[in-house]
């Protein structure tokens, strides 16, 4: 599934290509992906003449906004925007933007777990902790809200009610680098621990952004290329392959944690 860098990387290539230009319609190529398409609502906001204003990143979703209204949409498991011609439609393309200039823009999902929601602009908000500011995440961290939960900080981590955009790669990737154990509990760990989590993650997601994220499995960026940021994953995926922390002699080990794989140092990180 993207995270926060995969998710950033799509925000920018359609803020940096499209925003400006008019739109000429919306074409559904299904009725519906997770949720039925509002799909009267969704042809006012992209009607013919009307202009694409802005597109950012909330958490892990997606924002279009244009001189109509304003649409949130998650990638869900398997979702992308790319380049598209307006005379042809390729396997999974679910929606095509069409613009006035003769470009268009395509929304393909194979699994069909993203959405797109129609949004009131009063409550396009930030409900969440931005992960990429240090001094925002560490006053969350010290507040009465999460520093006395009972809760794994991993889970916390990927809470996106507190903090948007952070799942499962980038959470064990910054709790390696922060030498935290996946499974302390928040109300165990140090103000020490708390302040390196809160340096550590905003380095390691711009790391990432930089990078073009993770690919995994199906994530291609909005050029079709594969991100590169997995060949510098520490523990991620790394079962009984040696820690690469210099001077460790640890070998990585994998738990299952609230339903998904955590892997970590036993040596580094506690």
């Amino acid at each position: 599934m993207p995270e926060l860098p995969e998710v950033q990387n799509f925000a920018q290539s359609i803020q940096s290509n499209y925003v400006g230009k008019k739109f000429k319609n919306i074409i559904f190529h299904r009725d519906n992906l997770r949720y039925p398409f509002e799909k009267a609502k969704l042809e006012k906001i992209f009607a013919n003449g009307i202009e694409f204003l802005n597109c950012y990143r909330e958490g892990k979703q997606i924002i279009l906004q244009t001189s109509n209204g304003s649409v949130t949409i998650s990638l869900g498991m398997t979702g992308a925007f790319k380049a598209a011609n307006q005379n042809e439609v390729e396997k999974h393309q679910h929606i095509t933007l069409n613009f006035k200039n003769g470009e268009s823009l395509a929304f393909v999902d194979p699994r069909r777990f993203g959405f797109w929601k129609v949004f009131d602009s009063k409550e396009l908000k930030k409900t969440s902790c931005d992960p990429l500011v240090e001094t925002d995440l560490l006053e969350l961290f010290l507040s009465e809200v999460v520093k006395n939960k009972c809760i794994s900080v991993k889970d916390m981590l990927m809470d996106q009610k507190l903090i948007g955009g952070i799942g499962n790669i980038y959470a064990l990737e910054a709790l390696f680098l922060a030498e935290i154990l996946p499974t302390t509990r928040c109300v165990d760990l140090s103000i020490t621990k708390w302040k390196k989590l809160a340096k550590e993650i905003p380095i390691i997601l711009n790391q990432a952004i930089a990078l073009g994220g993770s690919s995994i499995s199906t994530y291609r960026s909005f050029k079709g290329d594969k991100g590169s940021f997995q060949t510098l994953h520490k523990v991620y995926g790394r079962e009984n392959e040696k820690c690469l922390k210099k001077g460790c002699q640890g070998n990585i080990k994998r738990i299952a944690q609230s339903g998904r794989s955590s892997w970590y140092c036993p040596d580094c990180q506690f």
